[in-house]
């Protein structure tokens, strides 16, 4: 499933279901809603788009997942994520808050490319604690712009 050009108010989980992949193109969207997706079957991916709302708590992109050349306006609170069994991309995007990756196993690779972090990230963080982030196929990160290794989820 492609959706390309448009504006469209809200995608959930119910949107995504029976498609292997669902591609998300030059689109502004105003919330992406999968919390608590714990398995999503679907290659989810985001390019040019700007989105308001990305809301991933407890979602598992079992999938995969690529998010390329994007703006995401709001905070983003990944917690208990990862599951992946195929690589999560980040590539090209402008976070404008922060990007709370919290409490994370990443089972295959997740790569963090060209990004702008405006108020950084944990996905580095929190080192030592029974919550940082878990990379068992590796973590790949090259040419960010902004913090990586912020402690905490990123609350004034």
């Amino acid at each position: 499933m492609v959706r390309s050009m448009e504006h469209i108010a809200k995608i959930s989980a119910n949107d995504l279901k029976g498609h292997n992949s669902f591609v998300l193109r030059n689109c502004v969207v105003g919330t992406i809603d999968l919390i608590g997706v714990f398995d999503l079957e679907v290659h989810l991916t985001i390019e040019n788009c700007v989105v308001d709302n990305l809301l991933i708590h407890s979602c598992w992109f079992s999938k995969g997942c690529t998010i390329k050349n994007s703006v995401i306006v709001s905070y983003v609170d990944y917690q208990m994520g990862g599951h992946n069994l195929r690589p999560i991309v980040l590539e090209g995007n402008v976070f404008n808050e922060f990007f709370n990756f919290f409490d994370c196993q990443f089972n295959d690779a997740i790569e963090v490319r060209s990004n702008i972090f405006l108020k950084g990230t944990n996905l580095l963080g929190n080192k030592g604690e029974g919550f940082e982030n878990t990379f068992a196929h590796g973590c790949i990160v090259e040419g960010n712009i902004g913090s990586m290794d912020v402690d905490g989820e990123g609350y004034d």
